[in-house]
């Protein structure tokens, strides 16, 4: 790439970006610069442009590339348009394997996919099978978490340290300041001291404070005048706020809650059911189920919709309410999302009642920011044993295992064919919402079992089933990736009706959920009712209802969380099933149709074993209601 000039830059696009609404756009190249920050290359007598470099760079707060533009324009350096070298998100797919790729977009902890800012790239690596292997080659060299640089002592440098240093650094080039103490050296206290410091002829607060302040929307909005008026509590917020373990940084913005839910009584012959009910979601379907529940008991049921989802409104549901009326609530939504609960509805729902969660959770760890919930409480009910397990673990307050049995589904009149899949091949069905984490969920899983257990073109088919891949769309650009190169691999992604979803399980021959964990697996019940056999994972909550007896069960190891999403958290476990295993099951059921009879067979006979729904309406509001006999509230 080097050329006679005295600087080589490699010139990020060749040619005009397309407006496409993919990103990147030309604003894009505007703002981050038209050459690649990888890589440059500077003759000996290419001293004084470093210098210009090196000066402007100890000042910038902000992209590198626009600098590089204006180095190339100053110094007149050459543009190296190879495009072998410095392939990346800006230039279109090419058959030439890349000598250097531009891996300043890639995602270290997620490298199938080029980041910008969120939105969707034009170039993305399954479609590109080329500059894929050579990401793939490349990426052990962004491997691995990436470590903030830290201060002697273990003190972190942030953003509001680095702009701090700017501006003390750029007086000091101005020989209106002195250089702050050396942050590095052994003795760096008087480093701390200067960060804690007040600026001159400023408010009594350390400068490091105002710089957090300066960057922070809620605490510019929180303390509009912090070097005046709002000084004194900015300094309180900073004394104790920011310290505290566990705790957030952010304020309370200051927004009342909804007023929507009307507190009229306190009736204790019936219950207040607030969930999801017009969303097209598990838990929305979880709350639906327990209304239907109680109405078969007889119990009077106020169900009271929760609108706080990004999930599909349904508006063909109706019946809801605005009206607490009993003396009991049943609170379908998450222990993690409980806040807004308590945010939207507060004292109108739950001032003066006995209010029991009834919360799903993946994992084993319960985290400690889904522990303000349980003091919102008076009890938890779970729909499965696994579940009670973890929350046990946390509290002292009373937690229930208290399933719900799963409906029999009813699929739609679709068929086989309307879905675009041939009637002559065996098919394995995997299904699951981009929203809940593919990590967990793990189609990966399935996807190396399926490699693993059959050749491309050898006979059955994997069909992957997904949700919400345009809102997720940097996981579904990882999942095609991962199917990329097989012919007998399907990834279709839609929403459907939930008739028409369940005629999707109807449509395959095997469900194979080779999660890592489960609250539930409702999916999992559903396929069995529908007399399908299923591979599933021997963990987590779908074991309250499977075993071997009626489905192929895979063994697995508890390894760290890893790809949660910000969910699930890195110090917890989950299972990583045995793809071999999982490969010998569908090897086995493809090459049986006897087997696979006989396996759905036994399946549905343990869903219609179940307790009925109005059975358990009935203990739910025994169980719900026995406080007002023993004064709990």
């Amino acid at each position: 790439m080097v050329s006679a000039a005295a600087v080589t830059l490699i010139s990020r696009s060749c040619g005009v970006l397309p407006s496409d609404g993919l990103a990147p756009t030309e604003g894009d190249l505007i703002e981050r610069g038209e050459h690649c920050t990888v890589a440059a290359a500077f003759r000996p007598e290419a001293q004084a442009a470093l210098v210009w470099l090196y000066r402007q760079l100890g000042r910038a707060n902000g992209e590198v590339g626009p600098w590089l533009d204006r180095l190339g324009r100053m110094f007149g350096a050459s543009d190296c348009v190879d495009e072998r070298i410095g392939a990346g998100p800006w230039r279109a797919p090419t058959a030439i394997a890349p000598t250097l790729v531009d891996l300043d977009l890639i995602d270290r902890d997620q490298p199938w996919f080029f980041s910008f800012d969120g939105a969707p790239t034009r170039t993305r690596l399954s479609d590109d099978p080329v500059l894929a292997a050579a990401v793939q080659s490349a990426t052990p060299q962004i491997e691995g978490a990436e470590a903030p640089i830290r201060l002697p002592g273990g003190i972190a440098i942030d953003s509001a340290m680095r702009t701090l240093m700017r501006a003390a650094i750029a007086a000091w080039h101005q020989g209106v300041a002195e250089l702050p103490p050396e942050p590095f050296g052994a003795h760096n206290a008087a480093f701390m001291r200067w960060l804690e410091s007040p600026e001159p002829a400023g408010a009594d607060i350390g400068r490091y404070w105002l710089a957090v302040r300066d960057q922070r929307p809620d605490l510019q909005a929180a303390f509009p005048q912090p070097r005046s008026i709002d000084a004194a509590r900015l300094a309180e917020w900073a004394d104790a706020s920011w310290r505290l373990e566990g705790r957030s940084a952010l304020l309370a913005s200051g927004v009342s809650g909804s007023n929507a839910i009307k507190s009229i009584g306190f009736d204790p012959e019936g219950i207040n059911v607030l969930g999801y009910l017009d969303f097209d979601q598990s838990q929305g379907h979880i709350a639906r189920e327990i209304v239907g529940a109680l109405r078969a008991a007889k119990v009077p049921v106020a169900p009271i919709n929760f609108h706080r989802s990004l999930s599909n409104f349904d508006l063909a549901r109706a019946g809801t309410t605005d009206d607490a009326r009993y003396g009991t609530n049943v609170v379908v939504v998450t222990a993690a999302h409980f806040e807004f609960v308590v945010a939207d509805h507060g004292p109108a729902l739950l001032d003066g009642r006995y209010t029991i969660g009834y919360w799903f959770w993946e994992l084993e760890h319960i985290p400690a920011t889904m522990l303000p919930a349980i003091d919102h409480v008076h009890e938890v009910w779970t729909g499965s044993q696994f579940v009670a397990d973890a929350f046990s673990r946390v509290t002292d307050k009373p937690v229930r295992c208290v399933p719900l049995p799963v409906a029999q589904p009813q699929p739609s009149q679709r068929t086989r064919a309307s879905f675009g899949l041939p009637d002559d091949r065996f098919v394995f069905l995997a299904t699951f919402d981009q929203f809940s984490v593919p990590e967990r969920k793990n189609p990966f899983g399935v996807i190396e079992a399926f490699t693993r257990a059959f050749a491309d073109g050898e006979g059955p088919l994997l069909w992957i089933k997904t949700l919400n891949g345009d809102k997720g769309w940097q996981q579904h650009e990882r999942l095609l990736l991962a199917a990329s190169g097989r012919s007998d691999i399907i990834i279709r992604d839609e929403h459907l009706s939930r008739p028409d979803q369940m005629a999707v399980l109807q449509a395959a021959d095997c469900l194979v959920s080779l999660h890592r964990s489960e609250g539930l697996g409702l999916h999992c019940a559903e396929a069995m009712w529908l007399s399908k056999p299923v591979i599933a994972t021997r963990y987590s909550g779908n074991v309250d209802f499977m075993d071997d007896s009626c489905a192929a069960m895979v063994d697995y190891t508890l390894v760290p969380v890893r790809h949660g999403q910000g969910i699930y958290p890195p110090e917890a476990m989950w299972a990583e099933p045995d793809v071999d295993e999982a490969a010998a099951h569908m090897r086995a059921l493809a090459s049986d149709p006897a087997l696979c009879a006989q396996l759905g067979a036994r399946a549905r006979a343990r869903m219609a074993a179940q307790t009925s729904q109005a059975e358990t309406g009935r203990m739910m509001a025994e169980l719900a209601t026995r406080h007002f006999t023993k004064g709990s509230i």
